[in-house]
């Protein structure tokens, strides 16, 4: 006799500074079995108030109830909604996202700019045939928001750089939409308005890449591929794409939008976005165009089928994230030895110790990013470079990761010497009392790490780990001698004795 498969139901909701998308999936097959979109004008209001007018939330709120009517039609148990990151800018957002869960019963989540490009990536990913052998040349993905623009880099099959940049059609439409009917250079205006943001990306952009490809990601690239695209083929070549810029260079708005059948709105984002596009090009010298119709409620729907373990990409993503962190290790001059060996020796201690300290394979994550990136202050003040480490990870994008867990890394670095955290730590008080806890835990965990390679002569190769009713053994395995090591190890594991009330010694 068969057996009936059970189908789970998910939705991904997601608000943008435009509109505001539901997709209904059957996780089974990973199938969009309902995909309805909503105009509400979010971003006007952020980029000329700096607040989200009371209508407009109203109007969102309202197009939000019908969605969830919708999920409730379906069946649907399972959700996760997201207000993409620019949304945070409204100073208001906390307050809209109150509003949101008191009139529709929806918890929103304000992503990060890092979280919603790793979302918008593994979308892209999965929803483009041979992703894999399209990376091993040069290829650039140009995700190109509302408000901003991502430029994520990826070469012989792995990533190399992902880069923000406070620059999208709608924010440069409003910035400079007084000039359009007032100024005869208009064109000339918004292309040196471009280059002005665009151009602090040669500090960072990686040297040694020949670009090949240029993937386009945007949240509403309809008029785009009315205009650009000249059959049901994704790719376009570079020199078709510029014979197509140079045709809608100077024709009016209205017109583009009735010659392509487009909203106004669409036709109006037309031509910043080519010209972004046209600049990049021109950077990069990437030589063909795919436009990918991925967006971030694909990348919700592909996230929560890889945490459930369903399905499987090619391409690491989680290696991404390690990789985004090594980038900024290496700026700053951090030692790669030094490095290795700490990471190697913190994740075999977080892994043996699991059952003393319980936490999840997101915490081991966020450990290996600490051990990466723990010395990056040196390269500001060796004497005090775990103040400035904290500093320098706060600051710094890491592609994937929340603005919370960045909070968490950069303090597990910040404690991962001799200082410890206290009632007059700022910084570690900010956070939420459990992650206080997991930063106590890891910390403690790294400074033992860290203490088995104080001479930085990489003495230990091996350690065993072997937990007693009373005390955690480390036996050290190493050819030279370790007294500063059992110095250091010694000083270091107080902290630790006092986190989980066991007493750490090295043997060896």
């Amino acid at each position: 006799m068969g057996t009936t498969r059970i189908h789970r139901l998910f939705a991904s909701i997601t608000v943008g500074l435009q509109v505001i998308v539901l997709k209904i999936a059957d996780m089974t097959s990973l199938t969009v079995v309902e995909s309805v979109s909503a105009d509400v004008t979010i971003g006007a209001d952020i980029y000329n108030h700096n607040m989200i007018a009371f209508r407009t939330v109203d109007q969102a709120c309202k197009v939000l109830a019908g969605f969830v009517q919708i999920m409730n039609d379906y069946g649907v148990k399972e959700y996760r909604a997201v207000a993409a990151s620019s949304v945070q800018e409204a100073a208001n957002a906390e307050y809209v996202k109150e509003q949101i869960r008191i009139k529709t019963g929806l918890n929103l989540e304000l992503l990060s700019n890092a979280e919603e490009r790793y979302l918008h990536n593994q979308a892209v990913s999965y929803k483009t045939e041979g992703f894999d052998k399209l990376i091993e040349k040069g290829t650039m993905l140009l995700d190109i928001g509302s408000g901003s623009m991502q430029l994520t880099v990826y070469d012989r099959g792995h990533f190399v750089f992902s880069r923000n940049i406070k620059l999208g059609p709608l924010r440069i439409r409003e910035m400079l939409g007084d000039l359009e009917n007032h100024a005869g250079n208009y064109v000339d205006i918004m292309e040196d308005y471009i280059i002005s943001k665009i151009d602090g990306y040669h500090q960072f952009a990686p040297s040694d890449v020949q670009y090949k490809h240029c993937v386009l990601v945007g949240t509403d690239l309809l008029a785009f591929k009315h205009a650009f695209m000249k059959s049901s083929s994704d790719t376009i070549n570079r020199q078709y794409f510029e014979d197509m810029y140079r045709h809608i260079l100077d024709i009016p708005v209205q017109v583009l939008a009735r010659q392509y059948g487009v909203p106004y709105d669409s036709a109006s984002q037309l031509l910043p976005s080519a010209m972004i596009l046209k600049i990049m090009l021109e950077m990069t010298g990437a030589k063909d165009i795919l436009l990918s119709e991925a967006d971030l409620a694909d990348g919700l729907l592909i996230n929560d089928e890889l945490d459930h373990h369903k399905r499987r990409i090619d391409h690491s993503f989680l290696e991404d994230i390690i990789i985004s962190a090594r980038n900024i290790a290496r700026r700053y001059n951090c030692d790669p030895s030094h490095i290795a060996i700490v990471e190697k020796f913190s994740l075999h201690l977080f892994d043996r110790l699991k059952p003393l300290h319980g936490l999840d394979r997101r915490s081991r994550l966020l450990l290996q990013l600490a051990a990466i990136l723990q010395d990056s202050g040196s390269y500001v003040d060796m004497n005090a470079h775990y103040i400035h480490s904290y500093y320098i990870i706060q600051a710094s994008e890491i592609i994937g990761i929340s603005d919370e867990d960045r909070e968490i890394v950069a303090n597990i670095a910040r404690y991962h010497s001799v200082e410890t955290p206290t009632s007059d730590s700022s910084a570690f008080n900010r956070l939420p009392v459990n992650s206080r806890l997991v930063v106590a835990k890891l910390a403690a965990i790294l400074r033992l790490a860290d203490a088995l390679d104080d001479s930085r002569q990489h003495k230990v190769k091996k350690i065993t780990v072997s937990l007693r009713h009373d005390k955690v053994v480390i036996t050290a395995k190493a050819d030279d001698d370790l007294s500063l090591e059992k110095l250091t190890f010694e000083e270091k594991s107080a902290y630790f004795e006092e986190v989980f009330g066991l007493k750490p010694i090295l043997r060896g």
